[in-house]
C-alpha cells in the first residue's frame, strides 16, 4: 500500500469519525485532489473523466479561469457584507438575472445559498401572495433538503417525509414516465392522461383555485431524467394559469445552459411565475436565486428571506462571471451540438446491449436506464451499480439514480470535448461488457452507497 492510499483510508475513516451519516451518498472510496475543466485526480494522483459536474454545479467546468480570476481580483477588497447596507455586485448580477430570464413582464430576483434554501424561497412567497395552503408536486420528484423541500420532493421514502416533513398541505401526481407509459399509448395520449388524473382531482377532490404553487421540473433529474411529453407541460402551465396557480419551475439541476438553452423550461414554450437557480450559477461557489413576477416576490414583508451570508459578494461575482462565460463561450449551442453526439454514441450502445433500454434527455443531462432485458423492462439496479463501479475503476466518474436506481446519470461539464466524450463512452461500454461477463463481484455493494 503506498503513502497516498494510507492517506486516503485515513481521511476517509475520519469522516467517518466526525462527519454526519445525514450527508450525501458516498459512491466510491477516493479523496479528491484537485479539479480542472473535465478532469479530476484522486489524492493517488490518478485522473477521472468527471460525467457527473458534480450534481451538475460544475457546468462552466472545474477551476474555471474566469471564475477564479474574478474571486482573485476581489479578494482583498471585501468578501461580503449582509445586505444591512447595499453591495454592487449583488444589485449587476439581479439585473443580468432579470433581463436574461423569460417572461414579459416586472421580475425581481431573491437570493440564496443553495438550491434548497431558494425553493423554499419560491414556496414561501407563493403562500403569502395567493394566500392558500395547498401544494401541487410530482411523484419521485427531488426539491432539496429543507422541511419545505422534503414535504414537496416526491422522492424520499414515506417513512422519512412523515417524520420530517414540515408542511402537510402537499399533494402528489403522477409525473409522465415515457419509457414506462402503457403499451397502448403515444407518448401526447399518456401526457393527456397524467394531465386528465390531475384535473380529475382537481374537480372531485380538491379545487384548483385552492393551491398556491405547483412545483416542477421541466426534466425531472432524481427520478432519472424523465422528459415529459410537450402537450402535458403545456396543459400543466394552462392548468396553472386557469386557477390561479404559481407555476415554480425548479431549474437547480437543468438550468445555466445544461439541457442546450439557458432554462430547460424554455424546450416547452411556458413561461413561468418563479424560476428557481442553484447549483451552477455560481461555477463552484454557493449561491441560489429565485428569478420571478415582482408582484410575488415583493409579497413578502422584509426579513422573510433574509439570511446573513446571502447573497454573498464573492459568489455574486463568481456567478456574473459564469453568466458570462455562458454567454461569450456560446455554450448553449455547443451543447445542444455535444448533447447529440452524445446521445448518437449511446444509442449505438443500447443497440448494442440488452441491458440497456432507453437512452434519453436533452442537451447535457442524459440518462441510461439498465433493465434486465428490452421486453420486460425489469429495472436491474444491481448491474447498474456495477457498471459505475466498473467504469470508476477504469477512470471514469458516473453515478446512479432514478426511482428503481437503476439509470446512469450523465451530466458532464459543458465544456467537454468530443474527444473526451469518445474517450468517456468507450470505458462505459468496456464497463457494462466487463459486467456482463460476470467480472465485477457482488462485493462492490460493501465499498459504496448508492443512491436508492
Amino acid at each position: 500500500m503506498s503513502q497516498w492510499d494510507v492517506k486516503t483510508t485515513e481521511l476517509i475513516e475520519k469522516y467517518k469519525r466526525y462527519v454526519s451519516d445525514g450527508h450525501a451518498f458516498k459512491y466510491f472510496p477516493m479523496v479528491i485532489s484537485r479539479a480542472k475543466g473535465v478532469k479530476i485526480w484522486d489524492t493517488n494522483g490518478k485522473e477521472y473523466i468527471d460525467f457527473l459536474s458534480s450534481a451538475a454545479t460544475f457546468n462552466v467546468g472545474h477551476s474555471n479561469q474566469q471564475v477564479i480570476n474574478v474571486i482573485a481580483e476581489n479578494l482583498d477588497k471585501y468578501l461580503h457584507h449582509c445586505f444591512y447596507i447595499y453591495h454592487e455586485p449583488a444589485i449587476r448580477l439581479a439585473e443580468i438575472l432579470v433581463n436574461l430570464m423569460p417572461g414579459n413582464f416586472a421580475k425581481k430576483v431573491a437570493f440564496g445559498l443553495s438550491g434548497s434554501d431558494a425553493l423554499d424561497t419560491a414556496i414561501k412567497a407563493s403562500l403569502i401572495y395567493t394566500r392558500k395552503r395547498n401544494i401541487a408536486s410530482f411523484t419521485y420528484s427531488y426539491h432539496g433538503t429543507t422541511f419545505m423541500d422534503i414535504s414537496v420532493s416526491g422522492s424520499f421514502k414515506p417513512e422519512l417525509r412523515y417524520n420530517m416533513s414540515a408542511y402537510p398541505n402537499v399533494h402528489f401526481f403522477e409525473f409522465p414516465d415515457t419509457y414506462r407509459r402503457p403499451n397502448n399509448m403515444s407518448e401526447e395520449e399518456y401526457g393527456e392522461l397524467c394531465l386528465e388524473k390531475i384535473e380529475k382531482f382537481f374537480e372531485t377532490i380538491l379545487p384548483g383555485n385552492a393551491f398556491a404553487a405547483l412545483v416542477f421540473e421541466p426534466i425531472q433529474g432524481d427520478g432519472g431524467v424523465l422528459v415529459p411529453p410537450l402537450n402535458f407541460v403545456r396543459g400543466l402551465y394552462k392548468l396553472a394559469r386557469d386557477y390561479g396557480i404559481c407555476f415554480i419551475d425548479d431549474e437547480v439541476q437543468t438550468g445555466l445552459g445544461r439541457t442546450g438553452k439557458m432554462l430547460a423550461v424554455e424546450h416547452f414554450g411556458v413561461e413561468p411565475d418563479l424560476i428557481v437557480l442553484g447549483k451552477a450559477l455560481g461555477g463552484g461557489m454557493p449561491i441560489s436565486a429565485v428569478v420571478g413576477r415582482k408582484e410575488i416576490l415583493d409579497s413578502a414583508p422584509p426579513q422573510t428571506f433574509f439570511m446573513a451570508l446571502s447573497p454573498h459578494a464573492l459568489s455574486s461575482l463568481a456567478a456574473i462571471a459564469t453568466l458570462n462565460f455562458i454567454m461569450t463561450e456560446n455554450l448553449l449551442e455547443k451543447t445542444r451540438e455535444k448533447g447529440r453526439y452524445m446521445m448518437r454514441r449511446l444509442q449505438e450502445l443500447e443497440e448494442k446491449y440488452e441491458i440497456i433500454g432507453d437512452v434519453r434527455g436533452l442537451g447535457l443531462m442524459l440518462g441510461i436506464e439498465i433493465v434486465e432485458d428490452k421486453i420486460k423492462k425489469e429495472p436491474d439496479r444491481k448491474e447498474a451499480v456495477k457498471i459505475i463501479w466498473r467504469a470508476w475503476e477504469k477512470g471514469l466518474l458516473i453515478t446512479t439514480y432514478g426511482k428503481y436506481g437503476n439509470v446512469l446519470r450523465i451530466a458532464p461539464p459543458l465544456i467537454i470535448e468530443k474527444e473526451e466524450i469518445d474517450k468517456a463512452i468507450d470505458i462505459l461500454d468496456t464497463s457494462i461488457k466487463d459486467v456482463i461477463a460476470g467480472k465485477v463481484a457482488d462485493e462492490v455493494f460493501d465499498l459504496m452507497k448508492p443512491w436508492c
